[in-house]
């Protein structure tokens, strides 16, 4: 079989951005920025003429340095500009460009499932809906709190609420389009929005239930569950927006609720002396052990009240009998 090459110039999300076959052995393709190169590529540090690659009948290819200042390197290792390097596949690393080299001999990973995941196959809908119950919960606080001007403050929650959306959104999205070249605005909305719409209406329960329960252990478990929402979020941001693994992008999303958590301690530590209505929860008041008497019927009530009421006479009457009192005209 024929020698065959395929040479790819990749950016820098490992997309590919041009191509050039080489069919045959002694076939050749230049690399760098001249436009008589096979392949031209625009890198300030790149040669007119960089490297050059030439299929050899076994099927592999030769790659040569072209005597260049930056030189040229394969998986790493710099080429030999005065020898060159016998490949059968690698990427090479002309310049700032990343060139792959791929031939028959390659190793092609399986066929990858497409399988869209809910978040991606209703990620409008999930982003709506996540918007709608932010937006609600800020008209529904405003409501509570009996404004003089309702319809003011209420807008002014909603547009607060939605540049909190906005400027999380913003920032994952900016992100991934760095990192993997596309925007992918309606996946970290829903993230985000969903994220918000948890914690909002969890707190609001969450005060609600301790309010009405008194149960003290309802901190420690709506803590917890605030942190799994942003652990959540923040994984699924971070499988959206960049290329990280999975196991070091929930390593990564771990830092999420440890940071935030930490934030709101030191606001909350701020904030909270200062509330009026702040309650400092103290030892329980019970005694360590209670003892149950049977009630009193009225007229065991009322044998009790004779009974003083005799043993009160006849002490009065021990008394003048000790200590007469004087006549009031002496």
């Amino acid at each position: 079989m024929d020698a065959l090459i395929l040479v790819e110039v990749l950016d820098d999300h490992g997309n590919v951005q041009a191509r050039h076959r080489l069919s045959g052995a002694g076939a050749s393709c230049r690399i760098g920025r001249s436009l008589t190169c096979e392949l031209s590529i625009d890198d300030p540090y790149a040669a007119a003429e960089h490297t050059e690659l030439t299929a050899l009948p076994d099927g592999r290819a030769l790659v040569r340095d072209l005597g260049t200042r930056n030189g040229t390197r394969h998986d790493g290792q710099r080429v030999d500009p005065g020898v060159g390097s016998v490949i059968r596949h690698g990427e090479l690393l002309v310049g700032r460009t990343r060139v792959r080299v791929r031939t028959l001999d390659a190793q092609l990973p399986p066929e990858r499932l497409f399988r869209r995941d809910v978040l991606r196959r209703h990620r409008t809908l999930l982003a709506g809906a996540g918007i709608l119950l932010c937006l609600a919960f800020a008209a529904f606080t405003q409501w509570l709190s009996v404004p003089s001007s309702l319809g003011q403050r209420v807008l002014i929650g909603e547009l607060l609420a939605l540049a909190a959306i906005a400027i999380w959104v913003a920032t994952w999205a900016l992100v991934s389009r760095l990192t993997v070249g596309a925007w992918q605005v309606r996946i970290h909305a829903a993230i985000a929005a969903i994220c918000m719409a948890l914690w909002v209406w969890g707190w609001w329960l969450y005060t609600l239930a301790a309010y009405a329960l008194q149960w003290r252990w309802l901190g420690a478990l709506a803590a917890l569950l605030a942190a799994v929402v942003a652990l959540a979020a923040a994984y699924l941001h971070l499988r959206n927006a960049t290329h990280i693994p999975r196991l070091a992008s929930l390593s990564l999303a771990m830092l999420a609720p440890l940071i935030g958590g930490g934030v709101w301690w030191l606001v909350d530590q701020q904030l909270d002396p200062r509330t009026v209505n702040r309650v400092v929860l103290g030892p329980a008041v019970q005694p360590a052990s209670l003892r149950l008497a049977p009630g009193m019927d009225a007229a065991d009530y009322l044998s009790d009240m004779a009974t003083l009421k005799r043993e009160a006479s006849r002490l009065r009457q021990q008394s003048l009998l000790e200590t007469p009192l004087a006549d009031a005209d002496d």
